[in-house]
């Protein structure tokens, strides 16, 4: 036709054509013909073109829509039931949490053990301290504030404790205030959050947790539940493992129970005991995570340690995703968590693991958890405690 590439194109197009739509085929060589007549046969060409372009639109709709369609029924069979939280425009995803249905094999000695969901005994309540910073997370600290004010029978109160020199705290909502007690820190401290709150706290049980995440009533009756029998325990919900020989520190969710075990702070519940003691604790371990330290952002590792070396116990961990009795995420923007050299070997976790096993070196900072098995908040009436 005159044009050699579009030739071709023509030609591949119409043998398509002549596969799926010979109506349409008898049309684009008619119209090749008249047009090479005139020279060029560019018309043909350009209704080959479309019509190839046209087709390549709907086959990518199609494996669009067939990939959601999978999506989604990949979605359904894995998890239970999705949650909602808040949003946040520099963390437009970080309020949605799923929930996966609880399938996983009851396995020899790591079998789960089973907690109830039952009102706590009389007087049996957590003080929740939490800790915050970023101005942009006022969202965050009013859906917390609320939530926590609300457990009446599981939270005595909450203890909010404000790092932010620079900016007000965020305000209290008025009917809210007598539940609600606020904490401006002298200093941006990481360690605040567990050398601060005691003296307010009017429980023995204080539940630490992070400014992005909120957990239900039930979970915290179970988590109360264990550190009732495991009292000089750290009871958690993240469970991380540290390697004793080569102080590495394992950022995944895999973990050998016998080995040395920490609970991240994202939440943990202890006894008043534990916080008293991060108030007794040197100067050089309290600075140990401020800017350029060893442990900078690790306050968590150095409060497990911390509790570790004095008590000799290691952390209890308990499940938290099975519905309803679960962990719901809220939006977390400028996280610590997801900045560069965090995790491996030379990451800073395991850079601070390392200096605190030189700090304890005559005791022991991590050890393995004080149950094996992981334990799990569901409704039952008959239940096994580890002891």
């Amino acid at each position: 036709h005159g044009d050699g590439g579009c030739a071709r194109t023509l030609t591949e197009s119409c043998i398509i054509l002549v596969v799926r739509h010979p109506s349409s085929a008898k049309l684009v060589f008619r119209r090749a013909t008249d047009g090479s007549r005139g020279g060029g046969g560019s018309p043909a060409c350009a209704m080959a073109q479309q019509q190839g372009s046209r087709r390549r639109r709907v086959s990518a709709r199609w494996v669009a829509l067939t990939c959601l369609a999978c999506a989604l029924a990949y979605v359904l069979h894995t998890y239970e039931t999705f949650v909602v939280t808040t949003f946040s425009p520099g963390d437009p995803f970080g309020g949605i949490t799923l929930y996966r249905r609880d399938r996983t094999p009851c396995e020899a000695d790591l079998c789960a053990k089973i907690v109830p969901v039952a009102p706590p005994n009389d007087g049996e309540k957590a003080t929740v301290v939490l800790m915050g910073y970023k101005t942009s997370r006022a969202a965050n600290y009013r859906t917390l504030f609320e939530s926590y004010a609300a457990m009446t029978d599981t939270v005595d109160r909450v203890v909010f404790i404000w790092n932010n020199l620079d900016a007000d705290p965020p305000e209290v909502p008025p009917g809210l205030r007598d539940r609600v007690v606020v904490i401006r820190a002298e200093r941006n401290d990481m360690m605040n959050r567990y050398a601060l709150a005691h003296p307010s706290a009017r429980t023995d049980a204080m539940l630490t947790i992070d400014d992005d995440v909120l957990i239900s009533e039930g979970l915290l009756r179970c988590m109360l539940s264990q550190l009732r029998v495991h009292g000089d325990s750290i009871v958690g919900l993240d469970a991380r493992h540290v390697d004793a020989a080569t102080g590495n520190y394992a950022g995944g969710s895999w973990l050998t129970p016998t080995e040395p075990n920490v609970i991240i702070g994202k939440t943990m519940l202890m006894s008043k005991a534990n916080h008293e003691r991060a108030t007794e604790a040197s100067d050089e371990l309290r600075e140990s995570v401020f800017p350029g330290a060893p442990c900078e952002s690790c306050d968590d590792l150095v409060m497990n340690a911390i509790a570790a070396a004095a008590t000799g116990k290691g952390p209890v961990k308990l499940r938290h995703n099975i519905w309803p009795h679960v962990r719901a995420k809220l939006p977390a923007p400028g996280g610590v968590s997801n900045k560069a050299n965090w995790y491996g070997p030379r990451g800073r976790r395991s850079e601070c693991v390392r200096w605190l096993q030189r700090h304890f070196a005559k005791q022991t900072p991590f050890l393995p958890r004080a149950v094996p098995q992981e334990f799990r908040c569901v409704e039952k009436t008959k239940v096994e405690y580890g002891g």
